[in-house]
């Protein structure tokens, strides 16, 4: 889980000191009340531009996040924590794009930050640049041979790129069923389901296996899911893709209670939100579904489907200028999208 890193500043005002202490505490409201009091007063103050942007993020709204976080940058261009948030709330909403500029120059100017050279690798494989990706992965291997998030992206990436052979020197060192349960994501998530079949089963994970099942439309996937989710019923992952997978065997409010209960274990990913919106679409409780389909698009505004289904269901409520609207910001999407495909495909 990405974790935005907490920033202090020299105690200026006691507005400023308790609004940390409750920042520190996880006082969300009570911390964003003081830096904004502290900022009425010293619109400049840099420490409380800091940490706002932190509670911002932290309480999942990344757009005021990112806008606060410019804007400290603005006064300090040489905060590399500050940079570094930037750059994980870009990683958060999954603009990759727009992360990997931020995370290239806190690497020009700190070549031996790992955490940022590792960042700049995962925001290149997202756009599309695998080669880079694998090559700058590789770099970082040695000095954190045991990231099994490097590992599975670095043989995704040669998975994609027909080089498979190149990830068993990454993946030799680990134990067995490490080694398998990375190439079961990997070669799944690089579209060749039928070789991750295989190592699923050898690394004997439930919910992995269930994943490859239920994208081949196997009937076992459920079986598999469900087993993973009596096996910890804490795993998000597992009941998101229960989730998923009983929606698409409409089993609607069997879905709608699985991804709940995703929604509440992991309450800043988008796709909880999203499916759990659809559910209830399906179920034809639109109102509920409404602000569950705007609390995605919050947490992923870059997404044209979220956008698709907010519209859906706004104009199913009567709320028709809105709909307009929403599916307005679907045809500006899916054409950023259709363009970023083009620069991808030109880059590979």
């Amino acid at each position: 889980m990405l974790v935005t890193m907490l920033l202090s500043a020299e105690p200026q005002s006691d507005a400023f000191e308790q609004a940390v202490k409750a920042l520190g505490s996880g006082d969300y409201h009570a911390s964003e009340e003081g830096f904004q009091k502290v900022l009425s007063t010293s619109p400049n103050h840099l420490g409380a531009l800091q940490n706002l942007g932190l509670v911002y993020a932290r309480t999942g709204r990344l757009d005021l996040a990112i806008a606060t976080y410019r804007r400290a940058l603005a006064l300090s261009p040489n905060q590399k924590r500050l940079s570094m948030n930037l750059g994980l709330a870009y990683v958060q909403q999954e603009d990759y794009a727009s992360a990997l500029p931020v995370f290239q120059a806190i690497v020009k100017g700190d070549a031996k930050n790992i955490a940022a050279r590792e960042l700049v690798a995962t925001c290149e494989f997202y756009t599309g640049r695998l080669a880079a990706a694998a090559a700058h992965f590789e770099a970082v291997r040695s000095e954190d041979p045991k990231n099994l998030d490097l590992l599975y992206l670095l043989s995704t990436a040669y998975i994609k790129q027909n080089q498979a052979e190149k990830m068993y020197p990454a993946l030799g060192g680990l134990p067995r069923e490490q080694n398998h349960f990375i190439q079961c994501r990997a070669f799944n998530d690089a579209g060749r389901p039928d070789d991750a079949l295989e190592h699923c089963r050898e690394a004997g994970s439930h919910r992995e296996l269930g994943k490859v099942l239920a994208a081949q439309h196997d009937p076992g996937a459920l079986a598999e899911l469900t087993a993973s989710v009596q096996q910890n019923p804490q795993d998000s992952e597992a009941l998101y893709s229960l989730g998923i997978t009983l929606l698409q065997e409409n089993r609607v409010a069997d879905a709608a209670n699985a991804l709940e209960r995703a929604k509440q274990l992991r309450p800043g990913f988008w796709g909880a939100y999203f499916y759990l919106g659809k559910a209830r679409l399906q179920m034809n409780q639109a109102a509920q579904a409404v602000p569950l389909l705007q609390r995605a698009a919050e947490l992923n505004p870059r997404a044209s489907v979220l956008f698709y289904e907010l519209g859906r269901a706004l104009k199913a409520t009567g709320r028709t200028a809105e709909a307009e609207q929403a599916m307005t910001r679907v045809r500006e999407l899916r054409a950023a999208e259709l363009e970023n495909d083009v620069k991808a495909l030109q880059k590979r």
